[in-house]
């Protein structure tokens, strides 16, 4: 049983399904967008939750890029941040012409798991820069399944480390920057 917390369009719901023996993949994704993209795969036993999760209930202001393209707004969700001065860093590495791009607000729900009726072997969390406090809302599930954990780390990076260290968690890191 996976839970995949920031699912975007399920990539990586489609790579588990095909090269684990998964029961349930259970996506939690706010953007209505990916939501419904989530809703058309064709994945047995995929639960799909339209909405983010955390350490509180309550809303979220999250920003992402709008592209206008020959007067046609492209809204790019893939780079939605809760940190609008990270998203400007990110556009500034990744976009070479951006006086076409624009920052848009806009509030997410964000709601905490309080059970979950399966036993978890996997946690994958990609949710550019608000990883601690999902860790945080999932640490009851952390505490007894002791899943293995899949973090894109954006920020918090040695909280997360020294909160996981707490369970006997050791982290092992990739970058694409490393050689």
């Amino acid at each position: 049983n996976i839970i995949d917390v920031g699912a975007s369009d399920g990539i990586a719901s489609k790579f588990f399904n095909r090269n684990l023996n998964t029961k349930t993949i259970i996506c939690f994704e706010p953007n209505k967008y990916y939501f419904n993209k989530l809703k058309k795969m064709n994945i047995k036993n995929l639960i799909i939750k339209p909405f983010a999760i955390g350490n509180i209930n309550g809303y979220k202001t999250v920003f992402f890029p709008r592209y206008k393209f020959f007067n046609i707004n492209l809204d790019l969700p893939s780079y939605t941040y809760y940190n609008k001065k990270i998203l400007i860093e990110r556009l500034s590495l990744d976009f070479k012409f951006r006086k076409n791009i624009s920052i848009i607000k806009k509030k997410i729900f964000i709601k905490k798991v309080k059970k979950i009726n399966k036993k978890i072997d996997l946690i994958k969390i990609d949710t550019n820069g608000f990883e601690l406090p999902v860790i945080k809302g999932l640490l009851h599930i952390i505490k007894q399944d002791r899943p293995a954990l899949i973090i894109e780390l954006n920020e918090d990076e040695k909280k997360i480390e020294k909160l996981l260290k707490k369970f006997s968690y050791k982290a092992y890191y990739y970058s694409t920057d490393m050689k």
